[in-house]
């Protein structure tokens, strides 16, 4: 057992493995691919409708100050409807990426497994709750990865920003004297050319990242020579019993067979290697059929039992091999073959009338 345990993982898995897998809800899944995902589609939306929105901003602005210069008139109520248009002003501006956010991150999950839905992967395991199992968890490549991962991205937020600031800082001195609507509109380019640069980064660590699950999820799914050859057991049978059940198959097979040689007109033997015995009935039988052949120990048996039963036997060594080779126990002689055939019965016709 304990050398079982100590083999180690070279095989791959197999399709039973797989499933179960698949099952227990162990699959490759990335966590950063979703997320990349559903910010290249928020930043698509926001270029997309970047006029809808500015355009919700400049009428909700003018609201809003329509209303502060009725200081005089401004109540409870007033500040109510004024909440009511704003939100119907700015909620068809926004809608879009609501169903974006819904829509990505469906789609980024099916793309990686597919649709399948199990509550085991769920389900509670007292096992992870071991301290020492959560010690292996936090000490192993995976932990390793998730850290990486998340520094990568820190430092590619970092420098982007960095980068985006210097280029920026002499644009911004002259925004103090720009109009509100230069402003807004300089903002956004901004905001959309930063998370474009942030995107593109986190698509290409995603992408990485999805190849390292597939990776680690195969290797985790390695299995030893000897689980291959249990889980051929479980699902084809131990190769063993297989094995002696295809003998007794045979021996049965070959005691029916002979069974069949007294009853044939002859045998017409190779002398060394094939024996085939043929039976030619006139009421039943079209033409003359082959009812059991053999090769080697097989020849010499049925030729042993052919002499036991008086049954004639012929030697024509290139007429046995081509009949054991085109023609199988039960089938009709090909009528290439009648000439010769004919010639052997009228043999034997001759021999039974002396």
């Amino acid at each position: 057992m304990a050398d079982q345990q100590g083999q180690e993982k070279t095989e791959a898995p197999t399709e039973k493995k797989r499933r179960e897998s698949r099952e227990e809800g162990q699959v490759a899944f990335s966590r950063e691919l979703p997320s990349a995902a559903l910010l290249a589609g928020i930043l698509l939306t926001l270029i997309a409708t970047s006029p809808l929105i500015l355009d919700a901003f400049r009428e909700m602005t003018t609201q809003i100050f329509r209303e502060m210069s009725k200081a005089d008139e401004l109540s409870i109520g007033s500040l109510y409807d004024l909440s009511g248009e704003i939100f119907s002003t700015l909620l068809p501006a926004f809608a879009p990426f609501a169903a974006i956010i819904v829509l990505v991150g469906i789609l980024a999950s099916v793309l990686q497994v597919g649709v399948r839905i199990t509550l085991k992967a769920i389900a509670p395991k007292f096992n992870k709750i071991s301290p020492l199992t959560g010690l292996k968890r936090l000490f192993s490549t995976q932990s390793l990865a998730d850290f990486l991962k998340s520094m990568a991205k820190l430092i590619i937020v970092g420098i982007v920003g960095y980068i985006t600031y210097m280029d920026k800082i002499t644009e911004l001195n002259g925004l103090s004297v720009a109009t509100p609507e230069a402003i807004l509109e300089y903002n956004f380019t901004v905001v959309a050319e930063v998370s474009g640069k942030i995107v593109l980064a986190l698509v290409a660590i995603a992408i990485f990242d999805y190849l390292y699950q597939r990776w680690h999820h195969e290797k985790q799914l390695m299995m030893t020579k000897h689980e291959v050859k249990e889980e051929t057991k479980q699902t084809e049978g131990d190769p063993q019993l297989k094995a002696r059940i295809r003998q007794i198959q045979r021996e049965m097979s070959n005691a029916r067979m002979m069974q069949e040689v007294p009853k044939a007109d002859a045998l017409i033997v190779n002398p060394t290697h094939f024996s085939v015995a043929i039976l030619y009935d006139r009421d039943v039988m079209e033409a003359p059929e082959v009812t059991a052949k053999g090769a080697d120990h097989m020849a010499l048996r049925m030729r042993t039992v052919a002499r036991e039963n008086s049954v004639p036997i012929l030697e024509r060594p290139e007429l046995a091999r081509d009949l054991y080779a085109n023609v199988e126990i039960g089938e009709t002689i090909p009528e290439r073959f009648y000439k010769a055939i004919a010639e052997i019965l009228a043999f034997v016709y001759r021999l039974r009338r002396r």
